[in-house]
Protein backbone atom coordinates (compact mmCIF):
# COMPACT_ATOMS: atom_id res chain seq x y z
CA UNK A 1 0.00 0.00 0.00
CA UNK A 2 1.40 3.38 -1.07
CA UNK A 3 -0.20 6.48 0.44
CA UNK A 4 0.52 10.07 -0.57
CA UNK A 5 -0.34 12.92 1.79
CA UNK A 6 -0.52 16.44 0.35
CA UNK A 7 0.66 19.05 2.84
CA UNK A 8 0.32 22.80 2.89
CA UNK A 9 2.83 24.81 4.89
CA UNK A 10 1.11 27.62 6.80
CA UNK A 11 1.86 30.17 9.48
CA UNK A 12 1.60 28.65 12.97
CA UNK A 13 1.47 32.01 14.73
CA UNK A 14 -1.49 34.32 15.24
CA UNK A 15 -2.63 35.25 11.75
CA UNK A 16 -1.01 38.58 11.00
CA UNK A 17 0.05 37.80 7.46
CA UNK A 18 0.10 40.44 4.79
CA UNK A 19 0.54 40.66 1.06
CA UNK A 20 3.95 41.49 -0.33
CA UNK A 21 3.95 44.57 -2.51
CA UNK A 22 5.21 43.02 -5.72
CA UNK A 23 3.79 39.56 -6.23
CA UNK A 24 0.59 39.02 -4.23
CA UNK A 25 2.19 36.34 -2.05
CA UNK A 26 1.42 35.90 1.60
CA UNK A 27 4.26 36.34 4.05
CA UNK A 28 3.90 35.37 7.69
CA UNK A 29 5.49 34.06 10.86
CA UNK A 30 6.69 30.63 12.01
CA UNK A 31 5.70 27.93 9.54
CA UNK A 32 4.39 24.41 10.02
CA UNK A 33 2.02 21.81 8.61
CA UNK A 34 -1.60 22.85 8.15
CA UNK A 35 -3.66 21.17 10.95
CA UNK A 36 -6.08 19.32 8.65
CA UNK A 37 -3.14 18.04 6.59
CA UNK A 38 -1.38 16.94 9.78
CA UNK A 39 -4.46 14.89 10.68
CA UNK A 40 -4.49 13.38 7.18
CA UNK A 41 -0.88 12.34 7.80
CA UNK A 42 -1.91 10.86 11.16
CA UNK A 43 -4.57 8.71 9.47
CA UNK A 44 -2.00 7.50 6.94
CA UNK A 45 0.45 6.64 9.71
CA UNK A 46 -2.23 4.62 11.52
CA UNK A 47 -2.56 2.47 8.42
CA UNK A 48 1.21 2.05 8.51
CA UNK A 49 1.05 1.09 12.20
CA UNK A 50 -1.17 -1.88 11.32
CA UNK A 51 0.58 -2.67 8.03
CA UNK A 52 4.29 -1.82 8.40
CA UNK A 53 4.93 -2.49 4.71
CA UNK A 54 2.84 0.59 3.86
CA UNK A 55 4.84 3.45 2.33
CA UNK A 56 3.79 6.98 3.28
CA UNK A 57 5.03 9.85 1.10
CA UNK A 58 4.37 13.54 1.77
CA UNK A 59 4.44 16.26 -0.87
CA UNK A 60 4.16 20.03 -0.75
CA UNK A 61 4.53 22.92 -3.18
CA UNK A 62 6.47 25.63 -1.38
CA UNK A 63 9.76 27.56 -1.21
CA UNK A 64 12.88 25.75 -0.03
CA UNK A 65 12.38 26.75 3.61
CA UNK A 66 9.47 24.29 3.75
CA UNK A 67 12.05 21.51 4.15
CA UNK A 68 11.89 21.89 7.94
CA UNK A 69 8.16 21.12 7.97
CA UNK A 70 8.71 18.12 5.70
CA UNK A 71 11.34 16.83 8.10
CA UNK A 72 8.73 17.14 10.86
CA UNK A 73 6.51 14.82 8.80
CA UNK A 74 9.36 12.32 8.43
CA UNK A 75 10.04 12.54 12.16
CA UNK A 76 6.39 11.66 12.78
CA UNK A 77 6.69 8.55 10.61
CA UNK A 78 6.52 9.41 6.90
CA UNK A 79 8.93 7.42 4.72
CA UNK A 80 9.65 9.95 1.99
CA UNK A 81 9.15 13.68 1.37
CA UNK A 82 8.90 15.58 -1.90
CA UNK A 83 9.22 19.36 -2.27
CA UNK A 84 7.99 20.96 -5.49
CA UNK A 85 10.01 24.15 -5.54
CA UNK A 86 10.49 26.65 -8.36
CA UNK A 87 10.70 30.44 -8.39
CA UNK A 88 8.08 30.52 -11.17
CA UNK A 89 5.48 29.07 -8.76
CA UNK A 90 5.18 32.29 -6.74
CA UNK A 91 1.60 33.54 -6.61
CA UNK A 92 -0.03 30.31 -7.82
CA UNK A 93 -3.74 30.02 -7.03
CA UNK A 94 -5.50 26.77 -6.12
CA UNK A 95 -6.14 25.84 -9.76
CA UNK A 96 -2.45 26.05 -10.64
CA UNK A 97 -1.48 24.40 -7.35
CA UNK A 98 -3.69 21.40 -8.12
CA UNK A 99 -2.23 21.18 -11.63
CA UNK A 100 1.31 21.23 -10.21
CA UNK A 101 0.60 18.61 -7.52
CA UNK A 102 -1.22 16.39 -10.03
CA UNK A 103 1.77 16.56 -12.39
CA UNK A 104 4.10 15.69 -9.50
CA UNK A 105 1.88 12.73 -8.56
CA UNK A 106 1.93 11.47 -12.14
CA UNK A 107 5.72 11.69 -12.15
CA UNK A 108 6.06 9.90 -8.80
CA UNK A 109 3.33 7.38 -9.67
CA UNK A 110 1.96 4.28 -8.01
CA UNK A 111 -0.20 5.63 -5.16
CA UNK A 112 -3.22 3.74 -3.84
CA UNK A 113 -4.52 6.63 -1.76
CA UNK A 114 -4.05 10.39 -1.95
CA UNK A 115 -4.99 12.31 1.20
CA UNK A 116 -5.54 16.04 1.53
CA UNK A 117 -6.70 18.16 4.44
CA UNK A 118 -10.22 19.45 3.91
CA UNK A 119 -9.07 23.07 4.03
CA UNK A 120 -6.17 25.27 5.06
CA UNK A 121 -6.33 27.65 8.00
CA UNK A 122 -4.95 30.54 5.94
CA UNK A 123 -7.40 30.40 3.03
CA UNK A 124 -10.09 27.76 3.76
CA UNK A 125 -10.88 27.15 0.09
CA UNK A 126 -11.02 23.35 0.19
CA UNK A 127 -10.25 23.27 -3.54
CA UNK A 128 -7.22 21.00 -3.81
CA UNK A 129 -8.74 17.55 -3.18
CA UNK A 130 -11.62 17.86 -5.68
CA UNK A 131 -9.35 19.44 -8.28
CA UNK A 132 -6.81 16.63 -7.87
CA UNK A 133 -9.62 14.10 -8.20
CA UNK A 134 -10.68 15.69 -11.48
CA UNK A 135 -7.18 15.94 -12.92
CA UNK A 136 -6.14 12.44 -11.92
CA UNK A 137 -9.45 10.85 -12.93
CA UNK A 138 -9.94 9.30 -9.49
CA UNK A 139 -13.03 9.06 -7.25
CA UNK A 140 -13.09 11.31 -4.20
CA UNK A 141 -14.73 11.34 -0.78
CA UNK A 142 -15.03 14.51 1.31
CA UNK A 143 -15.29 15.21 5.05
CA UNK A 144 -13.45 11.97 5.87
CA UNK A 145 -12.74 11.39 9.56
CA UNK A 146 -11.59 7.76 9.42
CA UNK A 147 -10.93 5.02 6.91
CA UNK A 148 -9.79 1.42 6.65
CA UNK A 149 -8.40 -0.65 3.81
CA UNK A 150 -9.04 -4.35 3.19
CA UNK A 151 -7.28 -5.43 0.01
CA UNK A 152 -8.66 -3.19 -2.73
CA UNK A 153 -11.72 -2.27 -0.66
CA UNK A 154 -11.80 1.15 1.00
CA UNK A 155 -14.18 1.80 3.89
CA UNK A 156 -14.55 5.41 4.97
CA UNK A 157 -16.44 7.39 7.59
CA UNK A 158 -17.54 10.89 6.60
CA UNK A 159 -18.90 13.43 9.07
CA UNK A 160 -20.59 16.68 8.11
CA UNK A 161 -22.76 18.97 10.23
CA UNK A 162 -22.79 16.40 13.02
CA UNK A 163 -24.07 13.59 10.79
CA UNK A 164 -21.81 10.59 10.11
CA UNK A 165 -22.11 8.17 7.22
CA UNK A 166 -20.08 5.15 6.16
CA UNK A 167 -19.22 4.34 2.56
CA UNK A 168 -17.40 1.59 0.71
CA UNK A 169 -15.37 2.00 -2.45
CA UNK A 170 -12.17 0.92 -4.14
CA UNK A 171 -8.63 2.21 -4.36
CA UNK A 172 -7.06 4.25 -5.86
CA UNK A 173 -8.96 7.27 -4.56
CA UNK A 174 -8.59 10.81 -3.24
CA UNK A 175 -9.77 11.57 0.30
CA UNK A 176 -10.43 15.03 1.73
CA UNK A 177 -9.82 14.71 5.48
CA UNK A 178 -11.43 16.76 8.27
CA UNK A 179 -9.69 17.66 11.49
CA UNK A 180 -10.38 14.82 13.91
CA UNK A 181 -10.88 14.82 17.65
CA UNK A 182 -7.96 12.45 18.20
CA UNK A 183 -4.49 13.77 18.94
CA UNK A 184 -1.88 13.88 16.20
CA UNK A 185 1.23 11.96 17.24
CA UNK A 186 4.41 13.75 18.25
CA UNK A 187 7.76 12.92 16.64
CA UNK A 188 9.86 10.31 18.43
CA UNK A 189 13.54 10.73 19.22
CA UNK A 190 14.36 8.02 16.69
CA UNK A 191 12.12 9.74 14.16
CA UNK A 192 13.85 13.08 14.66
CA UNK A 193 17.24 11.46 14.15
CA UNK A 194 15.98 9.80 10.98
CA UNK A 195 14.52 13.07 9.68
CA UNK A 196 17.85 14.87 10.01
CA UNK A 197 19.50 12.30 7.73
CA UNK A 198 16.60 12.05 5.29
CA UNK A 199 17.04 13.28 1.73
CA UNK A 200 14.18 15.52 0.60
CA UNK A 201 13.38 14.98 -3.08
CA UNK A 202 13.17 18.28 -4.98
CA UNK A 203 11.12 18.68 -8.14
CA UNK A 204 11.08 21.72 -10.43
CA UNK A 205 8.61 22.69 -13.15
CA UNK A 206 10.94 21.15 -15.72
CA UNK A 207 10.92 17.87 -13.79
CA UNK A 208 7.13 17.60 -13.92
CA UNK A 209 6.72 18.91 -17.47
CA UNK A 210 4.95 22.22 -16.82
CA UNK A 211 6.01 25.52 -18.39
CA UNK A 212 6.47 28.73 -16.40
CA UNK A 213 3.64 30.33 -18.42
CA UNK A 214 1.21 27.87 -16.83
CA UNK A 215 2.39 28.47 -13.27
CA UNK A 216 2.52 31.28 -10.74
CA UNK A 217 0.65 34.51 -11.34
CA UNK A 218 0.92 34.11 -15.12
CA UNK A 219 -1.02 30.88 -15.10
CA UNK A 220 -3.48 31.71 -12.31
CA UNK A 221 -6.99 32.92 -13.22
CA UNK A 222 -7.46 34.25 -9.66
CA UNK A 223 -5.29 36.13 -7.21
CA UNK A 224 -5.55 37.35 -3.62
CA UNK A 225 -6.66 40.99 -3.64
CA UNK A 226 -6.45 41.69 0.09
CA UNK A 227 -5.96 40.03 3.45
CA UNK A 228 -7.45 41.55 6.58
CA UNK A 229 -7.43 40.63 10.25
CA UNK A 230 -10.99 40.28 11.51
CA UNK A 231 -11.96 42.58 14.35
CA UNK A 232 -14.82 41.74 16.68
CA UNK A 233 -16.76 44.40 18.56
CA UNK A 234 -19.03 43.47 21.42
CA UNK A 235 -22.44 44.99 20.90
CA UNK A 236 -24.53 46.77 23.49
CA UNK A 237 -26.72 44.70 25.77
CA UNK A 238 -30.39 45.35 25.18
CA UNK A 239 -32.76 44.80 28.12
CA UNK A 240 -36.42 44.61 27.13
CA UNK A 241 -39.35 44.73 29.51
CA UNK A 242 -42.17 43.45 27.28
CA UNK A 243 -42.88 41.64 24.00
CA UNK A 244 -43.36 44.81 21.95
CA UNK A 245 -40.04 46.26 23.11
CA UNK A 246 -38.31 42.94 22.44
CA UNK A 247 -39.74 42.74 18.91
CA UNK A 248 -38.62 46.29 18.18
CA UNK A 249 -35.13 45.56 19.53
CA UNK A 250 -34.89 42.50 17.26
CA UNK A 251 -35.91 44.57 14.24
CA UNK A 252 -33.23 47.13 15.05
CA UNK A 253 -30.66 44.37 15.47
CA UNK A 254 -31.51 42.81 12.10
CA UNK A 255 -31.33 46.19 10.42
CA UNK A 256 -27.96 46.79 12.02
CA UNK A 257 -29.24 49.86 13.82
CA UNK A 258 -28.31 50.99 17.32
CA UNK A 259 -30.70 51.16 20.22
CA UNK A 260 -30.01 52.51 23.65
CA UNK A 261 -32.07 50.88 26.36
Amino acid sequence: MNILVCLKIVSQATFTDSLTDNDDRLSGGRLGINPADAYALELALRIKDNAPETMVTVVTMAPSYAENALRDAIAAGADHAVLVCDSALAGSDTLVTANIIAAAINRLGGFDLILCGRKAIDSETGHIAPQLSERLGLPMAAAVTAFAIDGDTLRICCTNDGVSAEYEGAVPAVLSVCNGTDMVRSPTVMGMRRSKKAVIEHLTLADIGISAENAGLHGSPTRTAAVETMSFRKGKKCVCTDADAGAQALIELIKGGKRDE
